[in-house]
């Protein structure tokens, strides 16, 4: 009887651990998808992002996180019986503060599909470069004295430079390391991190490369109401 009910008791703590609210922000992928109405549903409640921002996170919403989904509502997109279509974005349930990033997708009744990383300065630490490849092919890169490879597949790869110093940084393909695809100086700040996310470039003049950096401040976030 009393494993019984100890293994009721762990089943209502994971039940209910599932449905604890965390704080979800949001960031566009370009401009046409800061111009949607989207919401973060539950049931039907709805909040609205606001602020929706290709350079910027949104301010927090927060949501209770269900088997580790959160569901956004294309308010501007209707399916057959007339209410707003719903897409799920699995962000886990070990993820304490999810940073999703909205991504067009043709293929999806919503027009979108979200990519969600853990967002918190315990696992992305101030002072430090976060780097999401989203050019489809492997690409080394250099920082200073350090060396590191960024898969194909969205891992991202964090960099954290001592000191403030600027440093130089290059971005080349593994099949022919030295010639450069982009080449530019960085600072540090530890009162700063920089979500880098690494694009195909869409302008000949500026590259085959480009990159889109989402700074944030922490100085700023403690002045913030």
């Amino acid at each position: 009887m009393k494993s019984f009910a100890c293994g009721l008791c762990s089943l209502v703590l994971a039940f209910s651990g599932s449905l604890l609210a965390v704080d979800v922000h949001f960031l566009a992928w370009d401009e046409a998808i800061a111009a949607r109405e989207v919401a973060v549903a539950e049931g039907e409640k709805e909040s609205k992002i606001e602020n929706l921002h290709p350079l910027q996170r949104t301010g927090p919403i927060s949501t209770s996180v269900p088997e580790g989904i959160v569901t956004v509502r294309a308010l501007d997109k209707k399916g057959p019986d007339g209410k707003p279509l719903d897409l799920p974005v699995k962000v886990g349930t070990a993820m304490s503060k999810p940073l999703i990033l909205l991504l067009p997708d043709a293929k999806s009744p919503t027009g979108l599909r979200g990519y969600a990383i853990e967002d918190d300065s315990a696992s992305f630490p101030w002072g430090s470069f976060r780097m999401l490849n989203a050019t489809g092919k492997v690409l080394n890169m250099g920082l200073g004295s350090e060396r590191k490879q960024l898969p194909a597949n969205w891992q991202h790869v964090d960099l954290r430079p001592s000191g403030n110093k600027p440093l130089p940084v290059w971005f080349a393909t593994p099949e022919a390391p030295k010639d450069a695809l982009y080449t530019s100086v960085w600072k540090p700040d530890p009162e700063m991190r920089r979500l880098v996310i690494l694009l195909p470039g869409s302008d000949p003049r500026f590259g085959p490369l480009a990159l889109k950096v989402i700074p944030e401040d922490r100085s700023s976030l403690a002045t913030a109401p």
